[in-house]
């Protein structure tokens, strides 16, 4: 039975696609456990037929089957997943089979050579029997039957336990008749009808319970689907706005890697929902002057989204008037007290590099602190020195105080915007990556690109998390000069 909480992820997809997802992810749990079972099953035959003694052909073919059936289990997930799952359960039975088939054939041929040296010598025997000079004897051959009714009725019965679409069905069930049959014609020149009467029985009963219980499956499905689709549309609808909303925030942001001049970038963002409140972006502002800038609004969903296309828009206009990152970072929070009436918060950072005069300019507006790394030294320096947070308050900065600072950016030299999703990501006891971890990651990579330091520390938050769920969003910008 399907919760109404399971069938949230059903209704993302069409219905047929959606009784197709839930039918291999019934299947995937079903081949494990059958796995499971069947490994366990003939390695208790092995071990039992080992200790009596009695090892013969058989007993080869249940070790074979037991440590076949073990590996797959052991390396179940890495060989199976919920994607493929039903190919290649359905090449895994039809290889079975054969594989069985052909054990079956030869199996055989060593039985039937069996008979023939045991009566030779037996003839040898009587003929060096004095005592018996005109005694009489027969030799009989037992004809072994050829197991492939057995195989039949084991395949047919697994096939019962796993879920396939009619057409599959079909196919498998003619398959796991029709190859024995051939079998036995070709092979043991079987051509009697009535020993096989409880092998066609059975395999039509089999067909019959795994063909009605799958069309009981698909009605029930999709009469769930349309209760629940209905129940939901209107959750339905918002949630492909809001992923809609997604496409177009993330179509804002430029490229993630970008050359201007000796200047090399790369930025990431990744919103912790369908919508995040964070944005970053780098400005040409002229042939010497470069502009980067990174903010982050308060919380991360609509409301935030609706804000940084503001910001986004001021800033271009912005930029027509000044690039000078105290000025322009003014002009933005009277934009933000002007247009929130929910006095919403955003911390920023601008910065302007100038490769003619070797300078960095920047102005921090209650942002986490950027960091530098000089290409000469490798050292690294964290840029403290901030100003208030957009929107906090109209008189952004007071007259006496000057938060805007300009240090030297020379060739080699590398400065690092981020968010606090980077600081505050926690692993599954709630552990923060924390500035300390940052630090220690910056410091055993200086010398690396602008690309490799942003892959590399994504990857590096991602090994803390450990799958524990991301809830900030996380947006990088690394610059570098050549």
């Amino acid at each position: 039975m399907v919760t109404a909480f399971e069938f949230d992820k059903y209704l993302e997809h069409s219905k047929e696609d959606s009784y197709r997802i839930h039918q291999d992810e019934k299947n995937f749990s079903s081949l494990r456990t059958f796995i499971l079972i069947l490994s366990i099953v003939t390695g208790f035959i092995t071990i039992t037929t080992f200790f009596d003694g009695s090892v013969d052909y058989d007993s080869y073919s249940n070790f074979t089957a037991f440590i076949v059936s073990l590996l797959l289990r052991i390396f179940y997930n890495r060989i199976f997943s919920v994607e493929t799952i039903r190919r290649k359960i359905f090449i895994l039975f039809v290889t079975a089979l054969i594989l069985f088939l052909l054990s079956a054939i030869l199996q055989d041929f060593i039985e039937k050579k069996k008979p023939v040296a045991d009566n030779k010598a037996r003839v040898e025997k009587l003929k060096n029997n004095d005592n018996q000079d005109d005694q009489n004897f027969d030799i009989t051959i037992d004809q072994k039957k050829t197991g492939t009714a057995t195989i039949v009725i084991f395949f047919v019965l697994s096939l019962i336990f796993f879920r396939f679409p009619k057409s599959d069905q079909i196919q498998l069930f003619s398959l796991a008749i029709g190859l024995p049959l051939l079998t036995d014609l070709i092979f043991f020149q079987d051509f009697g009808i009535t020993g096989k009467i409880p092998m066609f029985i059975t395999t039509l009963l089999c067909f019959v319970i795994s063909y009605s219980s799958e069309n009981k499956r698909h009605k029930k499905f999709n009469r769930e689907y349309d209760v629940y689709f209905k129940r939901h549309s209107e959750t339905l609808r918002m949630k492909k706005e809001l992923d809609y909303a997604r496409e177009i925030q993330l179509s804002m942001l430029p490229e993630s890697r970008k050359s201007i001049g000796d200047l090399r970038i790369a930025a990431t963002s990744l919103p912790a929902s369908e919508v995040g409140g964070d944005y970053y972006d780098y400005f040409n502002i002229n042939d010497d002057l470069t502009g980067i800038f990174i903010c982050d609004v308060s919380g991360h969903g609509v409301a935030s989204a609706l804000l940084l296309s503001g910001l986004r828009s001021c800033m271009h206009l912005i930029l027509e008037d000044t690039s000078n990152p105290k000025e322009v970072l003014v002009k933005l929070n009277k934009m933000v007290r002007r247009t929130q009436n929910r006095k919403m918060f955003v911390t920023a950072v601008f910065a302007v590099i100038d490769t003619k005069n070797n300078k960095c300019t920047l102005f921090n507006a209650g942002h986490l602190p950027p960091y530098k790394i000089s290409g000469e030294s490798h050292e690294l320096f964290k840029i403290k020195r901030h100003g208030i947070t957009l929107g906090a308050v109209d008189n952004f900065i007071s007259d006496e105080e000057d938060n805007l600072v300009t240090f030297d950016f020379k060739k080699g030299d590398k400065l690092l915007l981020y968010t606090d999703g980077i600081i505050e990501a926690m692993d599954n006891v709630k552990n923060e990556y924390g500035f300390t971890r940052l630090e220690d990651f910056l410091y055993k990579n200086t010398s690396g690109t602008p690309s490799d330091l942003l892959d590399g520390l994504i990857k590096d938050v991602n090994k803390f998390s450990d799958g524990a769920e991301q809830v900030d969003d996380i947006s990088i910008l690394v610059l570098s000069r050549n």
